[in-house]
């Protein structure tokens, strides 16, 4: 007498199970796909953050060589390895930095894996095209020297674009700055 009952119950709940399965389906889906957005911009980020602090020593021990600044866009490159396209990089401006940590002169260089040292203008000193727009720093000038004045600052700052592969929230490419700031190595030696 009561079976009938029971199966009637049985078929109520399954028709619940459905309607909070189609409740909760797409709230588990932005989740899920959210996550996996959040961590790919967090590896980029930190990819493109620990490439400038490699850039910044690369710099900083290259102090007034000719090819400093190609040294410290090699560094950039390397940092990437193959987490990051180099296509996706605006600039990098290799800069002498303030005490505040305010940018003062600066060579900026964009990627350009079609040239022969990759960047433009290339500043590869045994394919010299010359120091990045607007050329304000030219390695040279650069205060290596121990003395009262004190050493200058180098400064890296990487400004590149993020693609969202789902795009879920519709956020767009966002353009993002990395930053990296190392005193130069005193020049003991006087070489």
């Amino acid at each position: 007498m009561f079976r009938w009952m029971r199966s009637g119950r049985r078929n109520g709940e399954r028709g619940a199970a459905m309607v909070e399965m189609a409740i909760l389906a797409p709230v588990l889906v932005l989740l899920v796909f959210g996550a996996i957005e959040m961590g790919l911009a967090f590896k980029d980020r930190h990819t493109i953050s620990s490439a400038a602090n490699s850039a910044g020593r690369t710099g900083a021990t290259a102090g007034q060589d000719a090819g400093a600044d190609f040294a410290i866009l090699q560094a950039v490159e390397a940092g990437f390895g193959s987490q990051v396209d180099p296509n996706v990089v605006i600039h990098v401006d290799i800069y002498s930095a303030g005490i505040d940590g305010s940018k003062g002169v600066y060579n900026r260089y964009t990627y350009d894996g079609n040239t022969a040292c990759s960047w433009l203008p290339c500043p590869d000193p045994a394919n010299f095209v010359g120091y990045g727009n607007p050329s304000g720093w030219a390695p040279a000038a650069r205060d290596t020297t121990l003395d009262a004045d004190g050493l200058d600052t180098l400064g890296i700052e990487i400004q590149y674009s993020h693609v969202w592969i789902t795009n879920i929230l519709g956020l767009g490419p966002q353009t993002w700055t990395e930053h990296a700031q190392v005193r130069l190595e005193p020049d003991l030696l006087g070489s």
